[in-house]
C-alpha cells in the first residue's frame, strides 16, 4: 500500500475527530455507539492488506470480499444506532455498495485514463485492483474518476461517500454522551404512531 493510499484511508476518521472536537465533542463519546462483530472490519482490513503481499489474493474478487465484509458489518450495526449516526452509516454502506458493484461488474475498479494522466499516473496500467476504463466498461462513472492531485491518486464517488460518512459518523458519535440513551421508537414503547 502506498503512502498516498494510506493517507486517503486514515484521513476520514482523522478529520472526523477534528470536526468532533471542534463541535464540542469528546473521544469518550465514541463509546456511546454500540458496535458488534468488529472482527468483520478487522478481517476486511487483513484481507485488503494481504492482497498487497499474497499473490493468490491479487485478484479482483478479493475486493468484492472486502466490500462484502464491510457491508455485512454495517448491516449488523446500523439498525442499533441513533438516527443521525444511522444516516452516516447508510452513506458508508451506499459508497461500499457502489464500489463493490462496480468491481463486480467490471472485474476491477475502472479508472479514467485522462484523470490518471492528470495526477501523474500511467494512463494504461492494469493492476490486480484497477484497470483503465474503455467503451466496454460498465458504470464507468462510478469508477475512480475524481482526481486528488496532491496525493497523485483518483477516487470514486463511492470512496467520497465512504469518506464523508466516516467523517460524519465519527464527529456525531463524539458529540454523544456515554450515558445518553438511544431513543426508542414509539411503536416499541406502546406509544401512538
Amino acid at each position: 500500500m502506498s503512502t498516498h493510499s494510506l493517507i486517503l484511508l486514515i484521513a476520514p476518521p482523522t478529520v472526523g475527530v477534528i470536526v468532533g472536537y471542534a463541535s464540542g465533542g469528546r473521544i469518550a463519546g465514541l463509546r456511546s455507539i454500540r458496535l458488534s462483530a468488529v472482527w468483520l472490519l478487522w478481517l476486511a482490513a487483513v484481507v485488503q492488506a494481504a492482497q498487497y503481499h499474497v499473490a493468490a489474493l491479487r485478484h479482483p474478487g478479493t475486493l468484492v470480499v472486502v466490500f462484502g465484509l464491510v457491508l455485512w458489518w454495517l448491516a449488523m450495526n446500523i439498525p442499533r444506532w441513533p438516527l443521525t449516526i444511522r444516516v452516516a452509516g447508510v452513506a458508508i454502506a451506499v459508497g461500499a455498495l457502489a464500489n463493490g458493484a462496480t468491481v463486480a461488474l467490471n472485474g476491477r475498479m475502472p479508472y479514467q485514463p485522462s484523470g490518471a494522466e492528470a495526477v501523474g499516473l500511467r494512463p494504461d496500467l492494469t493492476t490486480s485492483k484497477n484497470e483503465p476504463a474503455d467503451d466496454a466498461t460498465r458504470f464507468a462513472f462510478l469508477g475512480d474518476t475524481i482526481p486528488v492531485t496532491p496525493l497523485k491518486n483518483l477516487v470514486s464517488p463511492g470512496d467520497v461517500l465512504i469518506g464523508a460518512g466516516t467523517v460524519a459518523l465519527t464527529a456525531l458519535a463524539m458529540r454523544r454522551r456515554h450515558d445518553q440513551p438511544d431513543p426508542v421508537p414509539q411503536h416499541l414503547t406502546g406509544g401512538e404512531t
